[in-house]
């Protein structure tokens, strides 16, 4: 898995790894605004140089992930929440909770973009995986259940 970690040129992954360790928690909207603009320029500009499994690559996707879901911009946050499935199901194999996590972000993207039927289907692998990390009580998992019983609620009367 390292040499996937690493995957891409050195030169490209050596730039995005600085500028993931810039990225301060943004306090406004727009210092959200200049970290999108970031992770848009590098993401853009290592198209084909760096493959999404790349560590640094990944963590910049997240970012601009976050920056989208910051500044409300669903189906942009969609765009790149998408691209970490892939790499986040080959470093985080298994029941694990960080992989739940993410993948219900996903779906609710997804949901809120009325893809009801792949929103179900990553609320459903959410779900498998949290009932096992987090348990039927935890306040995420409630939450994951409303989302996908609205989720099937829809689809029900489509």
């Amino acid at each position: 898995q390292d040499a996937e970690k690493l995957a891409g040129e050195e030169l490209a992954w050596k730039e995005v790894k600085d500028a993931v360790n810039e990225v301060r928690y943004p306090k406004s909207k727009e210092e959200w605004e200049q970290v999108l603009a970031r992770c848009q320029n590098l993401l853009s500009s290592n198209m084909g140089h760096l493959p999404d499994t790349n560590i640094y690559q990944l963590k910049m996707l997240d970012c601009a992930m976050d920056a989208c879901i910051n500044l409300e911009s669903w189906e942009e946050a969609l765009y790149y929440g998408s691209r970490t499935l892939g790499p986040y199901r080959l470093y985080y194999p298994g029941f694990h909770p960080l992989r739940a996590v993410q993948l219900m972000r996903v779906g609710k993207l997804q949901y809120s973009q009325d893809m009801f039927p792949q929103a179900l289907e990553t609320l459903k692998e959410a779900y498998n995986i949290m009932k096992v990390t987090h348990g039927a009580d935890h306040s995420l998992m409630q939450a994951l259940m409303e989302i996908k019983e609205q989720c099937e609620a829809i689809m029900r009367t489509q």
